[in-house]
């Protein structure tokens, strides 16, 4: 069992600033990245928050990518626009993607904003909330690197291609939010298990041998992450590199990585981002029916708790802005290294409960 360093997520939010504009990035940048990196902890997914925190920091101060893009302009229509980032760093350009969408959306109804040579963008849903927040529709895509096996290949052949798809509500904190992977589970997780000693379903990956494992170390040394619904989410993959990187004339999952070129994680991933306004305001009220409906029905336990798509993460921030963020111990030992290389006030030491 993990142990738990507590957390405010203001707390968070502005030792996540202060490490990035200590790091090199502008404010205006900074402060998005910020918010974006400390809100996902404070939903509980920690495989994507401050722990990638250290290696961003790498990938800027070795110039691996650029803490202040500013993107041109390859296409644009009415409706859409086409950007090269050239290895932006992911989370505010990300943010920027769907705000130019909800602007086009606001004005044509439909708003579409692809942005290639992209860094890691953290959390889809962020995305997805960020458009659902202003009363939109969000569709939120990304391609990766080649990271799971097609179903019916042998070797990493294919992305896991997160996306996210953001509805509103009647109560504006609690948007429907849908965020998968194309793998069973994202490969954050496995790695997280892995870090916590924990084992994993059989469903997540194989071995070394081509065996199912309750191991992440063995999925990991395999990389043969399996994909979610067989063949089902490899298609799926594709179809997302081809939104993507083939809409773009960006990287595909093969060419990242290689002869030079960057992994997404640094700059080399294109995303989609796409807004769609509401015809009427029945939307909301479908919604909230929706939700009710899932809710009413007889349970099965044997399955957990059913939960409408971003519920979990809705009541763990609503626990979390009360009680604190509980930070995984080797996540919070990283926060303190940090904070000690760069002479900033431990934020960990600033809890009270």
């Amino acid at each position: 069992m993990t142990n738990r360093s507590h957390i405010h997520y203001p707390n968070l939010r502005q030792f996540i600033f202060q490490v990035l504009t200590m790091s090199g990035v502008p404010d205006h940048v900074a402060v998005i990245e910020a918010q974006i990196c400390a809100e996902v902890d404070l939903c509980g997914v920690h495989s994507h928050g401050v722990r990638m925190l250290p290696g961003l920091v790498k990938q800027i101060t070795t110039k691996q990518t650029d803490p202040d893009p500013k993107p041109t302009t390859v296409v644009e229509q009415p409706a859409s626009v086409l950007l090269e980032a050239n290895r932006a760093i992911g989370r505010y350009m990300s943010a920027i993607g769907m705000d130019m969408a909800i602007e086009r959306a606001e004005k044509f109804g439909l708003g579409a904003v692809a942005i290639r040579g992209v860094a890691h963008w953290g959390r889809g849903y962020s995305y997805g909330l960020r458009a659902a927040n202003k009363g939109m529709i969000g569709l939120a895509f990304t391609n990766t690197v080649t990271n799971f096996p097609a179903w019916g290949t042998a070797e990493p052949s294919l992305g896991n291609n997160p996306m996210a798809i953001g509805v509103p509500s009647i109560n504006d904190d609690e948007p429907a939010v849908l965020d998968i992977a194309m793998t069973q589970a994202a490969i954050g997780k496995v790695n997280q298990a892995a870090v916590d000693g924990q084992s994993v379903p059989l469903s997540w990956g194989l071995d070394t041998d081509g065996q199912p494992t309750t191991d992440p170390n063995q999925i990991i040394a395999s990389q043969r992450f399996l994909p979610m619904g067989e063949y089902k989410g490899a298609g799926l993959s594709f179809m997302i590199e081809l939104l993507t990187a083939g809409l773009a004339d960006g990287l595909l999952c093969h060419q990242q990585g290689r002869n030079n070129q960057p992994t997404d994680s640094v700059g080399g991933s294109t995303k989609l981002f796409i807004a769609i306004r509401p015809y009427g305001g029945w939307l909301a009220d479908q919604v909230e029916s929706l939700k009710s409906h899932l809710k009413s029905v007889q349970p099965f336990p044997q399955q957990g708790t059913v939960q409408w798509p971003g519920e979990g993460s809705f009541q763990r921030r609503k626990d979390y802005l009360r009680d604190g963020i509980p930070l995984p111990d080797h996540i919070a030992v990283e926060v303190r290294k940090l904070s000690t290389e760069l002479g900033i006030t431990d934020p960990l030491s600033k809890y009270q409960n």
